[in-house]
């Protein structure tokens, strides 16, 4: 008697069955034992791209060219296009004429377009080239045609939080903020001509509750970005803070400074103050974009008060005055850098 027939007198039928197809064909019960398990497919990393310009269109020539670069930037389909600042040419009228204009070439842009004010916008409107205007009556302008509800310009709108929400500062409805690629971005009204830092005698009041909306909006984004633990934030501004100018060991400035230093008053101290206190302390990436007159660079150029690099900070200094050229952001959530930039190519003229 086999010891399949044994085993069918002793053992229910089924297992009987089992266990002589197993003694019948061991060659498939090695097999199951080498069968070679795939692991899943990794999941593809979600990339974000991001457009970057500032000061476009300067002069009326340029309107047509900088609707012609958002058109090829919607084809590329970036997620945002982020204007750091400067609507108009630097001895362009401040009027409403202008401004409407402008606006019309933003609002018209066929992707969400982000916009912060800068210096040529409302800072600099008092010059008798710009009209002569009050710069807080004109900024005050700006708000109204170009932020009345809390979404980005465009034919497509994204939603945005406006410092306005809150109670102390409802004037402040360009200081804004996004998620976007898993990123914060936050926008703030940091033009040039130092900041706005005006040296006439007695307070300079525009300039100090400015400062102060901007270290409150600048620490509750980064706050809101650590509590959601996103890996970057991306600060947008107009003007160039002059990380070169030695402020890294300077404290908080007096009356005398100007006088004792014989020159004038920095006005984005504060600011880099506090972006390198609250850089060093957030877990993730930091990126600042703001307009330069010296073109297209990216470099590291944060420094702690021994002189040491920040090293999760990066700077982005914009090309000005020119549709020609534009900045790709990429922002790519899960990898060590997070950011990547790279200057892009306008559309080719006629």
């Amino acid at each position: 008697m086999t010891a399949c027939s044994r085993g069918r007198k002793v053992a229910a039928p089924l297992l009987a069955a089992a266990i002589c197809a197993l003694l019948a064909a061991p060659s498939l019960a090695h097999a199951a034992r080498t069968v070679k398990v795939e692991p899943p497919p990794a999941p593809s990393v979600q990339q974000t791209r991001i457009a970057l310009v500032a000061d476009v269109p300067q002069w009326p020539a340029a309107e047509s060219e900088t609707a012609a670069l958002f058109d090829m930037m919607s084809a590329q389909q970036v997620a945002l296009i982020v204007h750091a600042g400067g609507l108009k040419g630097d001895t362009e009228s401040c009027g409403d004429a202008i401004l409407n204009a402008r606006l019309q070439v933003l609002d018209d842009s066929p992707a969400p377009l982000l916009y912060v004010p800068g210096e040529t916008d409302w800072a600099e409107c008092q010059k008798p080239s710009n009209g002569q205007f009050d710069a807080v009556e004109r900024l005050n302008r700006l708000r109204e045609l170009f932020f009345p509800v809390d979404t980005t310009l465009g034919r497509r709108t994204l939603p945005l939080v406006r410092q306005s929400d809150q109670a102390l500062f409802r004037s402040y409805r360009e200081n804004v903020r996004l998620v976007a690629g898993n990123v914060m971005l936050v926008g703030l009204n940091l033009p040039g001509d130092n900041n706005h830092y005006r040296s006439e005698g007695g307070r300079n009041g525009e300039f100090e509750d400015r400062r102060e909306a901007n270290r409150q909006w600048l620490a509750r984004a980064f706050s809101v970005a650590e509590h959601r633990e996103l890996p970057g934030i991306v600060v947008i501004a107009h003007g160039d803070p002059q990380f070169g100018n030695g402020w890294e060991k300077r404290g908080k400035p007096s009356l005398l400074d100007a006088f004792v230093r014989r020159g004038p008053r920095d006005g984005y101290l504060e600011f880099k103050h506090q972006l390198r206190d609250l850089t060093s302390r957030f877990s993730g990436q930091v990126l600042l974009v703001h307009a330069s007159d010296n073109g297209f660079s990216v470099d590291k150029p944060l420094r702690d008060s021994a002189g040491k690099i920040v090293a999760n900070f990066t700077r982005v200094a914009l090309p000005v005055g020119t549709p020609s050229r534009w900045t790709e952001l990429t922002i790519t959530p899960g990898t060590k850098s997070v950011f990547q930039v790279q200057l892009q190519d306008g559309p080719k003229g006629d």
